[in-house]
């Protein structure tokens, strides 16, 4: 059901099992559901990736309708972020019963040494997603 799916993007015990792509895990998982509250992802990854903080703030609660976030990743040595993005998510009941999600991201700012790795967000994203199905199989 939609209000599990919503959880699971929304509370960090649940966002702490499948944020991030196969291979990535998240050791510190804050999450405020509320607009303008904190959500903290450390994504830690393989050797060379290490651990990169993203934070950032929630813009737009919808229980089990929309969710819309800001993040922050990959910060600079002089404090910058190498990427700032803001991320709306849609939910509606798929005709099988399922939950279908209409997911936009909207890079705001990009660092030249990080626009490469713009192209690997579709991938990073789908991954994600993946294991977050996974989890609901599990928990659902």
């Amino acid at each position: 059901p939609r209000e599990l799916v919503f959880d699971c993007m929304t509370k960090a015990e649940h966002l702490a099992r499948w944020w991030g792509p196969r291979g990535f895990d998240v050791p510190l998982c804050e999450s405020d559901p509320v607009a303008g509250g904190r959500l903290v992802l450390h994504m830690r990854g393989p050797e060379p990736y290490g651990t990169n903080p993203v934070e950032g703030e929630f813009v737009e609660v919808s229980p089990s309708e929309r969710l819309s976030f800001v993040l922050r990743g990959f910060p600079g040595e002089d404090g910058s972020w190498g990427i700032e993005h803001l991320t709306t998510i849609e939910f509606s009941d798929a005709p099988d019963g399922g939950t279908l999600l209409k997911m936009a991201t909207e890079v705001k700012q990009v660092s030249e040494a990080l626009r490469p790795a713009l192209g690997g967000m579709r991938e990073g994203w789908s991954q994600s997603l993946d294991k977050m199905a996974e989890l609901l199989a599990d928990i659902g």
